[in-house]
């Protein structure tokens, strides 16, 4: 039995990770998204925390908040972020200590609270922003806008096919 022949990879990405394997399509299309995520999520943050004083989830919130002006509930940007109420508090509580975001009592429900960006918040995020999206730019080898745009879209396809109605989610 001969070993799987590596493709070429960029530095940083383990070889292993993305070798032709038995394994089936769906896994080796898993190792593949892993192999992208773990390099980039490492660069980006240590970017964001370097230049702005922000990890990649805090410019998440920051992000979240920043498409939604009016602010959010703490709940409502759990939901946003995919994380539990626990984490987004402490994320909350971070960023409010940072002068980036500010809370207040919701008037429609005074238990909640509505967390906004400031204008310290909206000026580093938009900044973060630019530097963000010129470091996945130097990072994704050059496939053309047209080849991204075309696994952009295969991707979220995939991502709508994980999404099951209320009550229904797969293990």
């Amino acid at each position: 039995m001969s070993l799987p022949e590596a493709r070429p990879v960029r530095s940083g990405v383990a070889p292993s990770v993305i070798t032709r394997s038995e394994r089936n399509p769906e896994t080796q299309l898993w190792h593949a998204v892993l192999a992208l995520h773990g390099p980039i999520f490492s660069r980006l943050n240590r970017a964001l925390n370097r230049e702005f004083g922000i990890t990649l989830a805090k410019f998440d919130v920051l992000a979240q908040l920043y498409r939604n002006p009016d602010g959010l509930t703490q709940s409502e940007l759990s939901r946003h972020l995919k994380v539990t109420d626990g984490n987004t508090t402490g994320l909350v509580r971070r960023l409010e200590a940072d002068g980036l975001i500010a809370r207040e009592t919701s008037e429609a429900d005074r238990r909640a609270f509505i967390v906004r960006l400031t204008a310290e918040g909206r000026r580093i995020y938009l900044a973060a922003r630019s530097h963000h999206d010129a470091l996945l730019e130097s990072l994704l080898p050059p496939v053309g806008t047209a080849r991204l745009a075309t696994l952009r879209d295969d991707l979220m396809e995939l991502a709508r096919g994980l999404a099951a109605p209320p009550g229904q989610e797969q293990p």
